[in-house]
């Protein structure tokens, strides 16, 4: 091989990593500081230096949308680009037939509670492979089935309900491949009658393992664990705090409800 080949094919380190950033993002549609920093086991400033450099080379756009909460971040065209050339040299999977994801005031909080959580799940659960609600609709549209989501009813009609991750278990060659986990991140009091259908819909699936909540409050918890106690559904659907993976959070109000409350703690029982 020629000096001038060997030149051209080289890709630097840096440049690998600012793909794979970009291929996340593009995956999960945004991301944040926090979410970086998480994943890629980095402090915060550093990830945000990070995802600010790749902004000022128009491979990444921040959106400053809610106060007191952490920026997104989404993949520009350029950007986008950049992580297909590098993804093999890279090793890693770039997100295909995905488009840039939109960031709405509405939708902020969701996105940056659950780029959090796909980050942590990605770090504790390494052999695993963690897609987003995004990466899911491509999927089930490829294969023409369902794969994660499910059939509810709403208002009468029936549609479809998808939850916010999936997780895929690594499969054992020769063996039948093992089933995903859906997650659910839980930022809203739903109502009783929504989240009976969502639920139900969960314990009677049968092409996923579980279902997993993560719950922002103790009241979202508390009106969760009602109706899966309701339903019976306790050996197919799980609720945790959203403290249990994501520590902190600016915008958030995390752990605060596991405390005890002021006055409680080393009292005596007068019954």
């Amino acid at each position: 091989m020629s000096t001038s080949m060997s030149t051209a094919a080289f890709v630097s380190p840096e440049t690998i990593q600012q793909a794979r950033t970009i291929a996340w993002t593009t995956a999960l549609g945004a991301i944040t500081a926090e979410a970086l920093a998480e994943r890629d086991r980095l402090s915060i400033d550093v990830a945000r230096e990070q995802l600010d450099e790749l902004v000022g080379l128009e491979l990444l756009e921040r959106h400053s949308v809610l106060v007191d909460h952490p920026d997104l971040y989404t993949a520009t065209i350029a950007g986008r680009r950049l992580a297909r050339k590098h993804a093999d040299a890279g090793g890693y999977r770039y997100p295909e037939g995905l488009r840039t994801a939109r960031v709405t005031i509405r939708e902020a909080r969701h996105m940056i509670a659950c780029a959090s959580v796909a980050a942590a799940l990605e770090r504790r659960y390494a052999d695993y492979r963690v897609i987003g609600e995004r990466e899911l609709h491509r999927d089930e549209r490829k294969a023409r089935r369902r794969l994660a989501s499910v059939d509810i009813r709403r208002n009468g009609k029936m549609g479809s309900h998808f939850p916010d991750l999936v997780v895929w278990p690594p499969g054992e060659p020769g063996e039948a491949a093992p089933l995903p986990i859906a997650v659910e991140v839980e930022l809203t009091l739903k109502s009783t009658q929504e989240l009976t259908a969502i639920l139900c819909a969960w314990a009677n699936c049968r092409y996923i393992e579980a279902a997993l909540y993560f719950a922002e409050s103790l009241k979202i918890e508390e009106k969760l664990l009602d109706v899966i106690e309701e339903l019976k559904a306790e050996d197919w659907v799980v609720v945790n705090p959203l403290s249990e993976v994501v520590k902190e959070l600016p915008g958030f109000e995390l752990d605060n409800w596991l405390e005890p409350a002021a006055g409680v703690e080393g009292e005596d029982d007068e019954g």
